[in-house]
């Protein structure tokens, strides 16, 4: 099924009679639905009692869809643990920071070995079981996972070895965490705890090292599981289902041993459609490869304090723009509306009397369209000719002390991020890491954290003639989240050829004027003054006793060139340094209405230019490309104008 777009659903047929079953596969096929997520919280279905495993019930509907020609991905139930396992081990379930079982949804304790003992029993008996299935094209590994932050025993245990390992003396854990401080130094490793409420004292560096600790535990938790399945069924493809934009849970990791990446979408109707498209951008960047979504919202939502209900046309919208960024499957949640606990509102493509909604014509509508181009469609990859360097990492150092209250990292990368969209350009978003050759430029905003490995992998790409954007706040720490005790910004000082001699942040009511391009803006929040060490200033300040200080620069650093932006709070200067940095880096841009959002994918023969509106008004875009319009033939070129929450896919090439 890799030669075509999947689209499927999310079924329960556990929840409804068997003699609903032919029915509701009657009115997938119908749908055009060729692909169903099923066994997800299962569990004590799966395995009613200790030991004693019913796959005979799944069996039987499985067998009834696939002869419809439909395909299955199936779910490690683990995170619907049954009560008769809480109940014989009650320790499985997450300790909270005061020492008490305190679960939730998913907060099993990912370090316990009881756990780990009965999950990969699970999910050992269902790879036997599944592998040779012929209508099993993969598998997802648990549900929405959470990096559980738990404090029982085991993990004390655990955080100690972790510790070892990446410190090796405590003597460097003492200097890594500067310890000195508030007389905390450690004299043996079993000294050293969670940063649990009886801590007299937290150092951000026990929290941040305390938070890659639980995600390193989730991700080792799932690949635990993905040998298993791989071990029986390495034909199947594995994925998981991330929670989006959860900060807790370091993607870049997790999804190594994972063949394709996934996630499930919930966007609200009424909020910015830019954070929905960051969140598809993050997960299709984590591999750098297609992905699959396999919670699409078409309804309801369940955990929200209010609900609007769904445009026509919405559905069409998001699942087009799921496939847009990068999407080569997209389920929808769910198949019909739950009836039971707290997933009781209509958020199923059928109501809960088994009648179908609007958004089931809308799926249907999806469907046709795609048919004359999802085959072609499915080979190509989103073209993203820039990155903006994203970290988890940096994340959790920004959480661990939170100094101001007007800064947010990720929200700071969105001021980038909005302001490429508007550009027509779609970014990767990537871990500081990974390998950086072959994009255009690259953006680092407050990238507070730099390590060795990190300067060394930046200084590469800017000395072989890449170009690189440092947002303010970088540079000042080290990688275990203490200031650093040289002239800021540290290790990137160098190949940006400034040093840092004062800041100040201002709040929301402040501002500071500065001047670029002969042009003046407003600035706030963070404002480096830099003393340029070999770099040409591109801004001064206009206003305060620092009126002339540099405030963004640039630097030549081998065959590249690195710019330094010492300040925040203003879009337009945003757009228009990017703007800048594209028509010098020969990145094409296109100006677009408001509510266009344009991604285009290309496996370097064909290419599909995906211009969507999630305008509530027609919008008249400028074609970039002469083509045809994939889903209706016609000749497409110079001005075309969108309807509201319409698609329009231009299709170039062979």
């Amino acid at each position: 099924m890799d030669n075509q777009i999947l689209i499927g659903t999310s079924y329960y047929s556990e929840h409804w009679p068997r003699e609903r079953w032919p029915e509701d596969i009657r009115l997938m096929r119908e749908a055009g639905i060729n692909v169903l997520r099923v066994s997800e919280l299962a569990w004590s279905r799966l395995e009613p009692t200790e030991g004693n495993f019913d796959f005979a019930w799944l069996d039987d509907f499985m067998e009834m869809a696939s002869r419809e020609g439909i395909r299955f991905i199936l779910t490690t139930p683990i995170e619907g643990s049954p009560v008769w396992l809480r109940h014989k081990h009650p320790e499985v379930v997450r300790a909270d920071e005061f020492g008490r079982i305190h679960a939730d949804r998913g907060f099993h304790c990912h370090t316990s070995r009881i756990f780990a003992h009965y999950v990969a029993r699970i999910v050992e008996k269902m790879a036997e079981h599944y592998a040779d299935h012929p209508a099993v094209i993969g598998w997802q590994i648990d549900n929405e996972l959470r990096a559980v932050h738990c404090y029982c025993d085991e993990c004390r245990i655990e955080f100690r070895k972790w510790l070892r390992v990446k410190y090796g003396t405590l003597d460097h854990l003492n200097e890594a965490w500067g310890t000195v401080f508030w007389s905390q130094i450690y004299n043996e490793w079993e000294e050293v705890e969670l940063p649990a409420a009886d801590q007299l004292t937290k150092s951000i560096s026990q929290l941040l090292d305390f938070y890659r600790f639980s995600s390193d535990a989730t991700a080792k938790h799932l690949n635990m599981q993905v040998d298993i399945i791989k071990r029986h069924a390495p034909h199947h493809k594995v994925t998981h289902n991330s929670l989006g934009l959860y900060i807790w849970l370091d993607l870049y990791k997790l999804a190594k041993k994972l063949d394709v990446m996934g996630v499930d979408l919930y966007p609200d109707v009424d909020t910015d459609n830019v954070y929905t498209c960051l969140n598809l951008d993050v997960h299709r960047s984590v591999k750098r490869d297609n992905m699959w979504i396999m919670e699409q919202k078409n309804g309801y939502f369940n955990y929200s304090d209010y609900n609007l209900a769904i445009e026509p046309g919405l559905v069409r919208f998001w699942t087009y723009q799921d496939i847009a960024r990068g999407g080569n499957a997209v389920l929808y949640y769910r198949w019909r509306s739950g009836r039971f606990s707290w997933e009781q509102n209509p958020n199923g493509i059928l109501r809960h009397d088994g009648t179908p909604r609007r958004a089931y014509d809308e799926i249907k509508q999806v469907t046709r369209e795609l048919a004359g181009f999802s085959s072609d469609l499915a080979g190509t990859r989103v073209e993203s000719p820039v990155a903006i360097l994203h970290s988890y990492d940096q994340i959790w150092a920004f959480e661990s002390q939170k100094q101001y209250s007007n800064f947010n990292y990720r929200k700071h990368i969105t001021a980038y991020y909005r302001e490429l969209l508007r550009m027509g350009i779609t970014p990767d978003l990537i871990d500081p890491a990974m390998d950086l050759s072959g994009y255009a430029f690259v953006v680092a905003p407050s990238m507070s954290m730099v390590s060795d490995e990190i300067r060394e992998n930046l200084e590469r790409y800017v000395r072989e003639g890449g170009c690189l954007i440092i947002g303010a706040r970088s540079g000042m720490k080290s990688w275990e989240n203490t200031t650093i005790d040289t002239p800021w910004p540290g290790l990137l000082s160098d190949m940006a050829g400034i040093e840092i001699d004062e800041f100040e942040v201002l709040p929301d009511h402040y501002s500071n004027g500065i001047v670029y391009r002969n042009r003046e803006y407003r600035v706030n929040s963070w404002l480096d003054m830099i003393k340029p060490k070999g770099a040409e200033t591109l801004a001064a300040y206009t206003e305060k006793f620092y009126a002339g200080r540099t405030a963004i620069s640039v630097n030549r650093f081998g065959e590249g060139r690195v710019y330094y932006v010492g300040v925040m709070g203003s879009r337009e200067l945003i757009r228009d340094i990017l703007c800048d940095v594209a028509d010098e880096r020969g990145v094409v841009r296109q100006q677009l209405p408001d509510d266009v959002f344009l991604t285009r994918r290309s496996d370097g023969r064909t290419r599909f230019a995906f211009y969507l509106n999630y305008g509530r008004e027609p919008r008249t875009v400028s074609l970039a490309e002469e083509g045809t319009d994939a889903m209706t033939g016609a000749a497409l070129s110079g001005e075309a104008t969108i309807p509201a929450l319409g698609v329009l896919v231009v299709r170039t090439g062979a």
